[in-house]
């Protein structure tokens, strides 16, 4: 059973990837060619179909990165499909209590531990379930991997109770949505909420699970490393996008 994330992080301190909403195969290829660990496909801020988002995670792993999806809803459907067809990492956003992360629990592990339904043919264990299904299942439980996002100061209250979760792996924090639930934009979101979230970071280390931040400069990265996190995002592809094109017509336009 393939388990990129637990075997990349047996390899580095940290992995860092991109948040991908307008991914090509191109871009997944480019993303592997230059170093990164993993490709976070993400279904809440873009109109990707399931059958493209299983392609691209199902390249992204075959060229040796972690694929995440995060998911649009907490619905079984989405869950069985991306999980039958190869996606490693689930990302469930904005987590307000442990029973949600209980539930998320529930729809992607198999018995005991869940209720994921069986598949004969997923994609991670090669299209068949061999001669010992449990054993199968057992495999695929252990490489599975779920995440929750703490995106108010309600998933922030149950932090201790959704860290205790069993079947939860990591843990990250959504400062725009956090920031614009509390009516706080721009620069103001990291300087009112930037100590909760290094709590969230400490406390998901403390609990055994890895901590997930999003990072903006290297001194970003460097802190956020100290503080526990082993999983960094680096940027978002449509912005690194925008920031390439802009800054490649303003050079030939105004020579600089």
């Amino acid at each position: 059973m393939l388990d990129s994330l637990t075997a990349l992080l047996t390899q580095h301190d940290c992995l860092y990837g991109l948040v991908c909403r307008d991914p090509t195969a191109t871009d997944i290829e480019l993303c592997a060619e230059l170093g990164y660990h993993f490709v976070w496909l993400d279904l809440e801020h873009s109109p990707l179909p399931l059958a493209d988002t299983v392609r691209l995670g199902r390249s992204a792993a075959h060229l040796g990165m972690v694929p995440l999806v995060r998911i649009r809803e907490l619905e079984r459907a989405t869950i069985q499909v991306l999980l039958d067809g190869g996606i490693e990492v689930l990302i469930l956003p904005d987590v307000r209590s442990a029973t949600e992360v209980a539930r998320f629990v529930e729809l992607a592990k198999y018995p005991p531990l869940g209720r994921r339904g069986v598949s004969s043919t997923p994609v991670r264990s090669g299209y068949a379930l061999g001669n010992d299904t449990r054993e199968a299942l057992e495999q695929a439980n252990a490489a599975t991997h779920l995440m929750a996002l703490i995106e108010s100061d309600e998933g922030y209250a149950a932090l201790d109770d959704i860290l205790a979760i069993d079947g939860l792996d990591l843990v990250g924090v959504g400062l725009q949505d956090w920031g614009a639930s509390l009516g706080i934009y721009g620069e103001r979101v990291a300087v009112g909420l930037q100590p909760k979230a290094d709590r969230v970071l400490e406390a998901a280390g403390a609990a055994g699970k890895i901590g997930v931040a999003t990072v903006a400069t290297a001194a970003d990265a460097q802190r956020c490393r100290e503080l526990g996190a082993r999983v960094l995002v680096v940027g978002v592809d449509v912005g690194i996008k925008r920031a390439a094109l802009a800054a490649r017509i303003t050079e030939i336009r105004e020579g600089r």
